[in-house]
């Protein structure tokens, strides 16, 4: 496996699991916004999706994986249903979890920041984080394999699987840590989103939220027509858009003052 790519595989995982507490880091320490809103941000993303949407979908998913493999306008809808519900599950969860927890917060521009952050940070540190790190042990693994120790079909696929590891860019790995800094971006505008619903109490605001969510996740139906490169550097564009999202909605949402130096 070349070096290159284990150093790329290193940096994307530190990225992806520690840029979001640094974020946090950085929000509690300049606008004063507690942790514990960092941590209504990651319960909210457990329930609402990883112990709810998640397993539910895979059991759809495998209920009708034949049907879905057979007709190619069904996986798009499915694409299409995925999308949408992701964005209701999550943006169900946002709003719910600003009633039910933010009892002593006030619900401010900045601590909106953190419940956002948490929010992504906890889909950012445990899946996408995770699941490299699982990658890279699965791929150092496979080059320590000896195809002329198997039989059969087995020699081949691994032959195969290995040089397809080979063919691989080695700076591929970054593309997820690329993803995960516009993917945060973005749930952190959308937490300023939802925030409106209380600030300006018009319930409209949840419902652009919930649009804007789905719109963004539906640029997987992208995947397979343009490259993994181009598909990144497209959700740049959400990402700048979300970071100007959070800047204008500033003036609008009563905020923390900073926390006066030591």
């Amino acid at each position: 496996m070349d070096t290159r790519m284990i150093l790329a595989f290193l940096l994307a995982i530190a990225i992806e699991i520690l840029f979001p507490l640094l974020l946090a880091f950085w929000l509690n320490r300049r606008l004063g916004t507690p942790w514990r809103l960092f941590g209504y941000g990651c319960l909210v993303f457990l329930i609402f999706q990883l112990l709810s949407r998640v397993p539910a979908m895979q059991i759809g998913q495998f209920m009708l994986r034949d049907r879905l493999q057979a007709d190619e306008g069904l996986m798009t809808l499915w694409i299409v249903l995925a999308a949408l519900s992701a964005a209701l599950f999550e943006e169900g969860g946002r709003y719910l979890g600003y009633r039910w927890f933010w009892k002593k917060d006030p619900k401010t521009w900045a601590n909106s920041l953190m419940y956002g952050a948490g929010h992504g940070g906890l889909e950012s540190m445990l899946l996408v984080g995770g699941l490299a790190l699982l990658s890279l042990m699965g791929n150092l693994a496979l080059t320590q394999v000896d195809p002329a120790l198997l039989q059969g079909d087995q020699a081949e696929a691994m032959r195969q699987a290995q040089q397809l590891l080979a063919d691989t860019a080695w700076w591929v790995p970054l593309l997820g840590a690329l993803e995960r800094l516009s993917a945060m971006a973005v749930q952190v505008s959308l937490s300023v989103l939802v925030l409106q619903v209380f600030t300006r109490q018009r319930f409209c605001w949840w419902w652009l939220a919930l649009g804007y969510h789905t719109l963004v996740d539906l640029s997987v139906l992208l995947q397979g027509r343009i490259s993994d490169l181009q598909l990144e550097l497209l959700l740049l564009v959400p990402a700048l858009f979300s970071l100007g999202l959070i800047y204008w909605l500033r003036p609008f949402s009563p905020r923390l003052r900073p926390r006066p130096p030591a």
